[in-house]
C-alpha cells in the first residue's frame, strides 16, 4: 500500500517535486512569491513593524536624523575651529602687547617701538633669550639708538652715557669762545648739549 500513487489533488504526486507534480523540480512562481512574502512578514514581525512601508518610513527618518546629526557635528567642529583660531590670534596679540609694553617701559623711543618689539620677540621665539625682558635688554644693548640716548662720535660710532668720558664738561663759556673750529667740532660731537648751551 505504500507504493500506491497519491490521488489527492491538494498534494503533489511526487514528494520530491515542488511544482505540483509537473516533474520539472522547479518551484512555481506562486510558491516562490508565497515563500518570499512569508519571509518578509517574519522579518517585519522581528523588527516590530507591520508593513514594508512602515519600515521604509523608519529607515528614511533614521537617515534624516543621521544627516541632521552629521550637519550638527560639522557645524560644531567648524565653530570649535573658529574659536580655536580666534583664541590663538588673541593669544598672539596679547603677547605682542605685553612685549610692546615692556619695550616702552625700557625707554625705547616711539619711532623704534615696533623694531625693538619685533627683534625682542624673535630672540624669545628662537631661544636666544629666556623671556621678553632679557630679550629687550639684549636688543637695546646691540641697538642703543632705540632709546634715543645715542650720539655719534667723529668716526660715526654710537656713543651713549656709558661710553662717553665727557671730557668737555668742565669747559667754560670763555674757553669755548677761544676755541678754533676743530676744537668746537670736537665739543659738538662729544658733548652736543654743552655745545648747544654755549652757542645760544
Amino acid at each position: 500500500m505504500a507504493d500506491e500513487p497519491n490521488t489527492d489533488p491538494a498534494q503533489p504526486a511526487d514528494p520530491n517535486t515542488q511544482d505540483g507534480g509537473t516533474g520539472t523540480n522547479e518551484p512555481s512562481t506562486e510558491v516562490i512569491d508565497n515563500a518570499k512574502s512569508e519571509a518578509v512578514n517574519e522579518l517585519l514581525k522581528t523588527l516590530g513593524v507591520s508593513s514594508t512601508d512602515d519600515l521604509t518610513s523608519i529607515v528614511a527618518a533614521k537617515n534624516e536624523a543621521d544627516k541632521a546629526n552629521q550637519t550638527d557635528l560639522e557645524n560644531s567642529q567648524a565653530d570649535l575651529k573658529k574659536a580655536n583660531d580666534n583664541n590663538a590670534e588673541l593669544t598672539s596679540q596679547l603677547a605682542s602687547l605685553k612685549a610692546t609694553n615692556a619695550v616702552l617701559k625700557a625707554g625705547v623711543t616711539a619711532e623704534h617701538v615696533d623694531d625693538a618689539t619685533i627683534l625682542a620677540q624673535a630672540r624669545v621665539s628662537s631661544g636666544q633669550a629666556k623671556d621678553i625682558d632679557k630679550a629687550i635688554k639684549d636688543v637695546l644693548k646691540s641697538n642703543p639708538q632705540f632709546t634715543g640716548d645715542i650720539r655719534t662720535g667723529p668716526d660715526g660710532t654710537a656713543i651713549n652715557n656709558q661710553n662717553i668720558s665727557n671730557p668737555n664738561s668742565s669747559i667754560t663759556k670763555d674757553q669755548f669762545n677761544k676755541m678754533d673750529y676743530g676744537e668746537r667740532l670736537k665739543v659738538y660731537t662729544e658733548n652736543p648739549d654743552l655745545y648747544k648751551k654755549f652757542t645760544k
